[in-house]
Order: C-alpha cells, then structure tokens, then sequence
C-alpha cells in the first residue's frame, strides 16, 4: 500500500496531541496528560492546523471549541485511533476479588425493571467490592458513553448512534398488553372484534417514549380507540392502577415474566409499526477491550441468557 504525500508528511504523534486536545479542550490539561509543556501543546496544535488548513479549535470563555471541520475529522479519527490505542496497550488481568470500581450502567426504563437486580447480583457476586450506579437511558447517554462516564448501555436495538459507540444484539424482547388477571381480555390476542375502545397506562421512558407514547399509535392501526388516561415513569404506581381497573398496560414480554398472579396479558398481533423488541448493548469503542470492560460485557450476556432461559 502507497501513502499519499499528504500523509507522509504528518508527523503521528501529532494525532496523539489531537485525540487529547479533543478530550480536555484545554492546553494545559492537554499538557498534564501528555506529560509536556504547555508552550509545547501549542506549538503541536500550530502544525495541526496548517497540516489541515483549518483553526480546529477556536478558543472561547469555556475552553477551545471545535471548528466544523475538526467534528468532521471526529467522527473519522477518533474510531481509528482508539483501536489503535487498544492494540497497543499491554493487557492487564481483572482481579475481580479486590476490584474497586464503580460501574455505571445506563438501561431503558422497560428493560431495567427486568434486568438490573440479576445483573446487580452477578456483578456483586464475581466483585463484591464494586460500587454500581444504574441510570435510566437519557439523551446524554451516548456522549457518556463515549467518555467513559457511563461504562455500558442497554436499550433496543439497532440505535442511532455515534461511530464512537459500539453496539451489539444480545437478546429477544417483545410487547404486549398487562391487564388485572380477571380482566376480559386476559390472555387473549387483541383485535376489533373483542374491543373498539381501550384504556391505557403509559410508562415514560426517556429517550425512548416520553415525547409520544408509542403504544396508542401502533394500536390505533388496528381499527381500536386507545386512550391514554395516565403517564408516569414510576412502574410500581401504574401497576397498581392495572391491578385494580380495567387499564392496560403497554409492557416488555421479559417484565411480564417476572409479575405476579393478580396480572395477566394481552397479545398484539404483528404489526408493521410495531417496535421488534431486539436488546442490544453499547460501549464506547476507545474503552471497548479494557479488561474491565470485557467483564462486563461478559455479565450482561449472561444475565440475559439466564432470564431468556427461565
């Protein structure tokens, strides 16, 4: 393979300083980090923007602020770099036993009722000393994730997501309707002909529903009325108001599982507007093979292998 004259011409370690400078936004904690003098960072910035032709950054109250042309060159370099940056570390082993760590976990609000205590047990079990912190999935998970602030998340799949953020399918969900067990339409397939008209409860789940509930739409298709008459984001409340009305519930076929007798369910034939219900995990890409990271992509596989399997 030929490099081309432009690349020649770069020095790498240039690419080096770059990556820090579009972490910190700042020279002198660019400087810390790398170990060198601020005057030295400056000098390695001048040379990055004659190479591009470009400011990259210009500086602001709040530190330095990327040019359009250096997000361009984000959403191309920093991918690239951060396998690089992978292959070359050396690999350390996990002591899971002495682990002292926070894990921070980022989990949609439907999939979390389900999956967040056997997970928490798994991860306590192999490193009880670890601290968790499980967060609903919000709009700035994904700038977490690239970061490092969150370490996993969890939400349907496929996302939208940064080429920064790795993402993987890891499990089958479904949906379908809970309803008090003694309710007409327990157990039965929902359509036209057993109602015209439903009452729903709606679960607020960020980034995901909170704008629109989803259910009503896909419903409505169906030829049936649905009205929702209450929205919250705590779980517990609505299913308390399921138990003892006629309101349905829009739920994950997986929390239904673990319900107890006083709810049944309804089901929802497919529909072409109907979300499939495939799971799937991110991380960031830069902090993908770190061993602490391997482990816990490890256990969220496992967990839901075991809940897929009961």
């Amino acid at each position: 393979m030929s490099l081309q004259p432009n690349f020649k011409k770069l020095d790498l370690n240039l690419l080096k300083v770059l990556m820090v400078l579009i972490e910190t936004q700042n020279t002198r904690k660019a400087a810390e980090a790398l170990f060198t003098s601020q005057p030295s960072i400056s000098r390695s910035l001048q040379k990055l923007r004659e190479h591009f032709n470009d400011e990259l950054f210009i500086r602001s109250q709040h530190g330095l602020e990327p040019t359009a042309r250096l997000d361009e060159l984000k959403s191309l370099l920093l991918p690239i770099l951060g396998q690089l940056e992978t292959a070359i570390e050396p690999r350390s082993e996990l002591d899971l036993a002495t682990l002292d760590a926070s894990v921070n976990i980022a989990i949609n609000g439907f999939i979390a009722n389900t999956f967040s205590a056997p997970l928490t047990h798994m991860l306590l079990k192999e490193a009880p000393n670890i601290k968790i912190n499980i967060s609903a999935w919000q709009d700035q998970t994904i700038e977490q994730l690239i970061s490092g602030d969150v370490d996993i998340g969890i939400n349907y799949y496929p996302l939208n997501l940064s080429k920064q953020v790795y993402q993987k399918r890891i499990a089958q969900d479904g949906f379908v309707l809970v309803c008090r067990s003694g309710h007409k339409l327990a157990n039965k397939m929902l359509d036209e002909t057993l109602a015209t008209e439903i009452q729903l409860a709606s679960l607020v789940v960020p980034d995901w529903n909170e704008l629109l509930p989803l259910a009503p739409r896909v419903i409505e298709s169906l030829g049936i009325k649905a009205d929702v008459k209450v929205r919250s984001s705590y779980l517990h409340s609505l299913l308390a108001i399921v138990k003892e009305s006629d309101i349905l519930f829009p739920c994950s076929k997986l929390l239904v599982n673990s319900l107890s007798n006083d709810f049944a369910f309804v089901d929802l034939p497919p529909m072409p507007n109907m979300p499939d219900g495939q799971i799937g995990m991110a991380v960031g890409r830069k902090h993908r093979n770190n061993p602490k990271m391997s482990w816990l992509q490890s256990c969220v596989e496992r967990t839901f292998l075991s809940i897929e399997t009961l």
